[in-house]
């Protein structure tokens, strides 16, 4: 894939769209010719793919073309445009989001509201220039919507601070995160939590001498309730010993899986203040859970919810996923009706991705996946039943590899969304993250510049290298 740009420097914004018609390896030629004349941008281009050309033109009309910034979002824009428009003469693919290949959809929607557009004044101005579907949107635009009343109470010294566990039981099927499975790596597990705990009260001292607030606390993974009680219990007590927690306002801890949570962890969460948790099925049928390598039943769902539920835990989320191997709508129209009968206040709908370091990935011949008209129906349907249960879209992002490239949605009941998920996602807070595969994102909210510090991947780099992991918290610090 070879890709020429003439009056503008988008090659990375034009490979991100050919790769959703083609396979990177394909032998196709892309030339983009970008001119501007006055406040009109036109971007013509020409695609040679299996011996055939394909042309295309598209122009916009902006007047802060002059503005350096704004040039290149919208020549990537318009480029973009112009070869899926080349791109479909060749490979009929469709794009519900046009060319926005970001991750966060709802993003330009929030910044559009706060300089005072109205909401059809922005749907216009992204499908004008992005050419997606208006259905998509009016949902980012309903998320922006739901964002912004939250967002304006975040204080200049808030920030999140994440804590990575990065061990599952097992691994699932489509799974790619850097988690490891305890049936060989059970044997680090002491010293990992033993070593976080001092990250933890490193970084609290770090926090206090810095006058920072926590904001929000989430435990994420891998799964945290895979560690015991007691390595739990550690963990927490270093947490609440440590970090001034007088004016956070959400603890969250990714419990998961069911078949990792006790009635003995749950108390521990609960002990320790814990005020929300998620419990995540991806699905409610047997045989799909089977299928995808997940050890608990749909049974084991509704008895772990009834369980948490007697322990006074009134914040719980559970994530679905969309397309997994061999669902039909049908499977997906149980799954929704089953856990709307348990009543989470947070029901976070993923779309299924690929990734490359998945066990899917390395076995696609063995599994069928979903085709993007049966998922697009799928998303279609959750949209639907959850605004017929009133629940309402919060956040949102979109992942690489995601079948049909479509999106993965949270949604809430009134009043219970989640600050980090949304503070994280819109990248307009400071997260300190701690852990084995964490990364801490320090926001400047003046100039929105974004830097990142991350820490090892793998437990067994994690404990051997802790030395540096104090280090990396020193450099973090020193961007404050």
């Amino acid at each position: 894939m070879n890709i020429k740009t003439i009056g503008h420097d988008s090659e990375h914004s034009l490979w991100l769209v050919a790769v959703l018609f083609f396979n990177p390896e394909t032998d196709l030629d892309i030339v983009s010719e970008a001119v501007r004349k006055d406040n009109i941008l036109t971007v013509h281009t020409t695609l040679t793919y299996a011996q055939k050309t394909y042309t295309a033109t598209h122009s916009f009309t902006d007047e802060n073309l002059d503005d350096t910034n704004n040039f290149k979002k919208i020549c990537a824009a318009v480029s973009g445009v112009s070869l899926r428009l080349a791109a479909m003469q060749a490979n009929d693919v469709r794009l519900p989001w046009g060319v926005m290949t970001g991750i966060r959809p709802a993003k330009p929607f929030r910044k559009m509201l706060l300089e005072g557009k109205a909401p059809e004044e922005c749907i216009s101005y992204m499908q004008s220039l992005y050419g997606a579907q208006e259905d998509k949107l009016n949902l980012a635009l309903r998320v922006a919507q739901n964002e912004l009343p939250i967002l304006s109470k975040n204080k200049a010294n808030d920030i999140g601070l994440y804590i990575g566990i990065p061990f599952c039981p097992t691994r699932c099927l489509y799974c790619s995160f850097v988690s490891a499975d305890l049936r060989y790596t059970k044997k680090y597990v002491e010293d990992y939590v033993r070593l976080l705990g001092r990250e933890i009260e490193y970084s609290a001292q770090k926090i206090k001498e810095h006058g920072l607030n926590v904001q929000s606390v989430y435990f994420g993974g891998g799964t945290p309730t895979s560690l015991s009680a007691e390595a739990l219990d550690f963990l927490l007590t270093q947490v609440q010993k440590h970090v001034d927690l007088t004016n956070t306002v959400e603890f969250c801890v990714e419990a998961g899986r069911p078949d990792t949570i006790t009635k003995e962890k749950l108390e521990t969460l609960k002990k320790h203040g814990v005020t929300r948790i998620s419990i995540n099925p991806q699905t409610m049928n047997d045989k799909t859970l089977e299928a995808i390598g997940r050890a608990h039943s749909a049974a084991d769902i509704c008895a772990t919810f009834a369980l948490a539920r007697s322990l006074g835990f009134e914040n719980i989320n559970t994530d679905l996923i969309v397309g997994l191997p061999m669902e039909t709508e049908a499977d997906f129209a149980h799954t929704l009706s089953r856990i709307s009968e348990l009543h989470p206040e947070n029901i976070t709908v993923h779309t299924m991705s690929v990734k490359r370091g998945s066990a899917l990935h390395q076995k696609l011949g063995d599994y069928s996946l979903t085709n993007p008209d049966t998922v697009n129906a799928m998303l279609t349907l959750a949209q639907s039943f959850m605004q017929g249960i009133h629940y309402e879209p919060y956040y949102m992002y979109r992942q690489k590899n995601m079948l049909g490239n479509f999106e993965n949605v949270g949604y809430t009941k009134p009043g219970c969304e989640s600050i980090y998920n949304i503070n994280i996602m819109e990248e307009v807070q400071t997260i300190l993250a701690l852990g084995g595969s964490a990364s801490s994102k320090f926001v400047d909210p003046k100039t929105d510049r974004i830097e990142r510090i991350f820490n090892f991947k793998s437990p067994i780099e994690y404990i051997n290298r802790f030395d540096e992991i104090l280090k990396k918290k020193d450099d973090f610090f020193a961007m404050l």
